[in-house]
């Protein structure tokens, strides 16, 4: 698989914009195609908005960052020599969005600012979307700039479905990559290097990696010591993958999965 076609979804948030750097950033060095859909995150009762708040300025503020963002788009489409299309949403975010996933071969979305108003309501969009959608997801930081995304990896392994996945949807990235680290999570097997066999089978696609353990002693949890071992080895992508379940009908990322992207300090590539 290539990266050929980019979906971005740009939520009118203040970090929209960094996000649609970071896609463009990807599609520049993939040669991709980019869709953006420009998409608000509300609530499902939003309609009711002109009951209680001022609707048109929560309309003309939407209309000025979609405007903005457009802007931007096509600007960065035409710096890159790159090709895309803009679409805004005419209906709530999740369902256009798994609408156009199928023709996707990576999406992108921003983590949530804590401290946006919105920011459950997006959290939980981005949750449905990575668990759903059944392509890999990018997730941007809400904070920092990514001048490089993919050169040094790190990739999330423990052998289970999900880090599977993601590792394969991530062979674009590390087929350009200038170092890849596969990181075994508590790993344990006689006669056998943690990773060694995912090793092998990358070295035949004619990716060189790296391998080390993460041993996390009780008093540490899983998402802080891989994040601290990402930091340590400089990496500005992690790959791993999305771990979830459902609860009351909806879909909920599990425990590490959410402390990772919470606090992640660079890109997460994820994939479910």
């Amino acid at each position: 698989m290539e990266y050929r076609s980019i979906l971005v979804h740009l939520d009118g948030s203040e970090r929209a914009s960094a996000c649609l750097d970071l896609a463009l950033l990807v599609a520049q060095r993939h040669g991709a195609h980019v869709k953006a859909l420009f998409a608000p995150v509300t609530a499902d009762h939003d309609s009711a908005w002109p009951l209680a708040f001022d609707a048109g300025y929560r309309v003309r503020s939407r209309e000025d960052k979609r405007r903005a963002l457009e802007h931007q788009f096509f600007n960065g489409l035409s710096q890159a020599n790159l090709k895309g299309s803009w679409r805004t949403a005419t209906d709530h975010a999740r369902p256009e969005l798994l609408a156009l996933s199928p023709y996707s071969d990576l999406i992108v979305v921003g983590q949530s600012d804590p401290h946006d108003p919105d920011a459950s309501l997006s959290s939980r969009l981005q949750a449905q979307v990575t668990l759903a959608a059944g392509r890999p997801v990018l997730w941007a930081p809400y904070v920092g700039t990514f001048p490089t995304a993919g050169e040094r990896i790190v990739v999330a392994w423990d052998a289970g479905r999900s880090a599977t996945r993601a590792l394969y949807d991530a062979l674009p990235f590390m087929r350009l990559a200038t170092h890849t680290t596969i990181v075994t999570l508590n790993a344990e097997r006689e006669g056998r290097i943690p990773g060694a066999d995912i090793a092998l089978v990358l070295a035949r696609h004619g990716i060189e990696v790296e391998l080390t353990q993460l041993h996390t002693p009780p008093t540490v949890s899983i998402a802080d010591a891989l994040l601290s071992r990402v930091d340590k080895l400089g990496g500005d992508l992690l790959v791993m993958g999305a771990y979830g379940h459902a609860r009351w009908k909806e879909l909920m990322l599990g425990g590490v999965t959410q402390t990772v992207l919470g606090s992640m300090p660079v890109p997460v590539l994820m994939s479910h």
